[in-house]
């Protein structure tokens, strides 16, 4: 009987019989999904077929939310084995499709299309097809309790995915690619269209799967290997082969929302103090600095760029964990994930590229970063490179140094030209409270008069807050900053940078 059955008797007759086919032998590994993808690249591009019978294209978000998948017929819950796989049904706006295969071994098999894996509470007119596919799946996996499999990670939609660390909810997410965010040409989405699972253990503590990428410019292929926890994992292995040269390529990229945060100048008239799934940039230059680039929502496309070479991180973090930060009963910002790309072989010059897009509501995914390489991708010349995905509610060692916690911005009366900003910076090793005198504050401004700097210390929260005050030269043009603690000649704080618009 096929691996796939499900524990109901009826679903194991009229579901599961149909919607795998019988298994292939065929040796599938990351070289033979590389050959796959060199050969795909080599042909023109075919667009994916995403017609959608006409019952199904008139689906809402809402319709499609009162579609659901059984979980009594997810793939390997007969087996228990502890990671299980669930799929979302095609319709409205998510017309695409993906192809699920599952490997055993030397045995791979695909997951097939049956109505009798869902459950319909809203009415659909004509019969659906048999090779209707899959818009997206999901992973289950004990994340939180061994009683429950909760979701664990989520491919919908392009190349978009999302992933959870213990006890949190989702929020920001990652893509396979990107290719000319905010550019001078159009955005090109390349879609995840094909995956490959593995079967894993009775005792599997991770899971690796393969997937394969399209777009009219290139084709990748990827290998994950996913380990859930506190900081759920993902070591990812790509290689990427160009129909054509490529430009405005974002290797890693994440994508998430900001609306307002304490320093924002307005909350858009909503009652809650943030709204936000990050509040912040961090990045690890290949030369040891630590930068902090707290996020921000203005009135035009915003694009900041850190030249480097041999990156050894960078990632969009939701620092503020405490409630009455967002006071939030339904969404739970404090719960959204960090996530932290770390950079393996392949990584040389470049630049992390942060895009920020101007929302007026906190349904949009208004932020993007990514790795942009200074070398082009061209058909003579693939690109592979890997990093490890990190997702994950705190972490110390980023940075191992104090940490820039607030920036807030006011005016200034002492000077009617300048702004008055307030950054905290919690405690660390190096940062005496007995002696402040020995602890400076460096500031350094591009297209700034520095009028005046204070640091204070603050003995309610043990932290360190820094007064310092900016007249802008160029009024047309924006202000860079940078702020960090120093004691006996050595760095004690991550740099704070921001980019001020007058």
């Amino acid at each position: 009987m096929n691996k796939y059955t499900s524990a109901l008797a009826v679903i194991l007759l009229s579901a599961s019989l149909s919607s795998i086919a019988q298994p292939q032998e065929s040796v599938f590994d990351f070289n033979a999904l590389k050959n796959r993808a060199q050969n795909l690249a080599a042909a023109p591009y075919q667009p994916p077929d995403k017609s959608l019978p006409r019952g199904l294209q008139k689906l809402s978000y809402d319709d499609l939310r009162n579609i659901r998948f059984d979980p009594k017929a997810a793939v390997w819950r007969r087996e228990r084995l502890p990671f299980q796989l669930q799929f979302f049904h095609r319709g409205g706006p998510r017309d695409g499709r993906i192809h699920v295969n599952l490997i055993d071994g030397e045995l791979v098999e695909p997951v097939l299309f049956s109505k009798d894996l869902f459950t319909y509470e809203v009415k659909l007119s004509g019969r659906l097809p048999d090779d209707l596919g899959f818009n997206g799946f999901r992973i289950h996996y004990p994340l939180n309790t061994i009683e429950y499999l909760d979701e664990l990670l989520v491919f919908q939609g392009a190349s978009y995915f999302r992933a959870l660390g213990k006890g949190l909810h989702y929020g920001l997410s990652a893509r396979g690619l990107a290719i000319n965010v905010a550019g001078q040409l159009p955005e090109e989405f390349p879609e995840f269209t094909d995956f490959w699972v593995e079967r894993p253990d009775s005792d599997a503590t991770s899971i690796k799967l393969y997937a394969l990428m399209n777009s009219p410019s290139l084709t990748g292929a990827y290998q994950m290997l996913i380990t859930p926890g506190e900081d759920t994992t993902m070591n990812i292995q790509v290689c990427l082969f160009a129909r054509k040269p490529v430009g405005g390529l974002g290797l890693a990229p994440l994508t998430s929302m900001f609306w307002f945060g304490e320093h924002s100048a307005s909350r858009h008239g909503d009652f809650r103090p943030e709204v936000h799934d990050s509040d912040g940039l961090l990045i690890h230059t290949g030369t040891d600095e630590w930068l902090w680039r707290p996020l921000s929502n203005e009135t035009s496309i915003k694009v900041t760029c850190f030249a480097d070479e041999n990156p050894q991180g960078f990632g969009l973090l939701q620092r503020d964990r405490n409630f009455s930060s967002y006071e939030d009963l339904e969404v739970l910002y404090q719960k959204h994930p960090s996530a932290w790309v770390e950079p393996g072989s392949g990584w040389n010059r470049g630049e992390i590229r942060l895009v920020e897009l101007p929302t007026d509501t906190e349904y949009a995914d208004n932020i993007i970063v990514f790795w942009a390489p200074d070398e082009p991708l061209t058909p003579k010349k693939p690109l592979e490179f890997s990093y490890r995905l990190h997702w994950f509610t705190d972490n110390p060692a980023l940075p191992p140094l104090a940490r820039a916690l607030n920036t807030r911005i006011g005016v200034a009366p002492e000077y009617p030209d300048a702004k008055k900003f307030v950054l905290d910076f919690s405690n660390s090793g190096g940062l005496d409270p007995k002696h402040p005198e020995a602890i400076e504050p460096i500031i350094s401004l591009t297209n700034g008069t520095l009028k005046s700097k204070h640091l204070q210390f603050n003995p309610i929260n043990k932290t360190w807050r820094v007064f310092f005050y900016v007249q802008p030269i160029d009024q047309t043009q924006p202000t860079e900053m940078r702020c960090f603690l120093q004691s006996d000649g050595l760095a004690r704080s991550e740099t704070w940078t921001y980019f001020w618009n007058p």
